[in-house]
This record gives C-alpha cells, sequence and structure tokens, in this order.
C-alpha cells in the first residue's frame, strides 16, 4: 500500500483480517470433516491452510510496523490492529493444536463414545460460526454482531463446563478410555481458546474509537 494514511488504508487491511477469520473458518470446516469421516488427508490438507494464516499475519504486522514508523499516523490506531492479528493468530495456533489432536485420534483409531463424538461435532459447528462471524464483524464493524460473539462465547465456556462434568462421570464409569479422554480434553481446550482469542480480537476492534 503506497498511501502513508492508515485511515485510507484501514478499510484494505481490515478486509484482510477478516480473510484470516474466513481462512481460519476453511481450515476449521476440513478438520471436521476429518473428524467425523476418519480421514487424516483432510487434517493434513487443513495444516497446510494454516500456514497461509501465518504468513499473512506476519505480512499485516511488518505492514502495520511500516506505517507506524511514518508521521502522521494514528499509532494507537496501528497498535490495535497489530494486537487484532496477534489475537487471530493465537486463535489459529488453538486450531493448530485441534488439527493435531484429532489427527492423532483418527491415525490411532482411537474412539469417542457416540455422546464425546455429538459434544465435539457441536462445539465445531459454533466454533464455525463464530469464525465466520468474526470475519464480517472485523469487514463490517458491526457492533451487534460483536455482542452475538462475545454472548456465544459466554455460552460455549459454560457448555463447556457443563461437558467436562458429563465427561469426567463417563470415566468413572468406564464408558470412557483414559486414552481417548485426554484426546477428549484436548480438542475440547484447543476450541475454546481459539473462540477467546477470536472474542479477544473483536473486544480490541472496538475498544480503538480509531478503528469504528
Amino acid at each position: 500500500m503506497a498511501s502513508t494514511n492508515i485511515r485510507e488504508d484501514l478499510k484494505s487491511v481490515l478486509e484482510r483480517i477478516g480473510g484470516m477469520c474466513f481462512k481460519a473458518e476453511a481450515i476449521l470446516k476440513l478438520c471436521m470433516d476429518g473428524f467425523i469421516k476418519h480421514k487424516v488427508g483432510l487434517i493434513d490438507e487443513a495444516k497446510k491452510m494454516s500456514l497461509t494464516i501465518r504468513n499473512e499475519g506476519t505480512e499485516l504486522i511488518k505492514l502495520l510496523g511500516a506505517k507506524a514508523t511514518e508521521s502522521g499516523n494514528d499509532k494507537e490506531t496501528i497498535k490495535s490492529l497489530m494486537s487484532i492479528v496477534n489475537s487471530i493468530e493465537m486463535a489459529n495456533t488453538g486450531l493448530d493444536s485441534t488439527l493435531q489432536h484429532v489427527r492423532f485420534k483418527v491415525s490411532e483409531g482411537i474412539l469417542f463414545s457416540d455422546k464425546a463424538v455429538n459434544e465435539v461435532s457441536h462445539l465445531f459447528k459454533e466454533t464455525l460460526d463464530i469464525l465466520k462471524t468474526a470475519g464480517d464483524v472485523i469487514v463490517t464493524k458491526n457492533e451487534v454482531l460483536k455482542k452475538y460473539i462475545v454472548d456465544k462465547y459466554n455460552n460455549l465456556n459454560e457448555i463447556v463446563e457443563r461437558y467436562s462434568v458429563g465427561h469426567e462421570e463417563r470415566l468413572i464409569k468406564g464408558v470412557c478410555q483414559p486414552q481417548a479422554s485426554l484426546v477428549y480434553l484436548n480438542i475440547v481446550d484447543s476450541l475454546i481458546t481459539a473462540v477467546w482469542h477470536i472474542k479477544q480480537a473483536l473486544i480490541r476492534l472496538f475498544e480503538n474509537s480509531g478503528n469504528r
């Protein structure tokens, strides 16, 4: 971008940041398909796509860093945008962890109970909705959608707590085996971690009046 005015570049930067969320959504779709269909190839494909998010984040941080050195730019806005990019990259790290644990489950032939499969599938779908909506929020700066995601995160957090209690009961009853238990917990934890970082990115988006 040749312009020295961050406000003129802001729309394009936000579109690229939003695109990171849409790519993350595509990655998680592949992961979910790999989980349901027991196909390692789908998970490996998702892992390759994950690198594109990492590269995009690196490019955006470099771009924003260059903008910060130029006179006349709103450095608080630039700092906020950098924080948003970093949060989305951390969310992507959470998804990388999800990929790792799902791949291990599939490649090792670890079986979940029907209830555990349904719970993980539900979390996948809810996280997919959050990633897609987050991309829209970043591009449009729609506060209603931002509140929707914050509320959904809070609801998901409560659901995960209930799932954890139910999981412990299955483990005690012997319905869930110890190896499967650890994989289940890691998948659930990595998904809610990714959602938390997405929520933080959106909160930061609206904190700085320069991003409104």
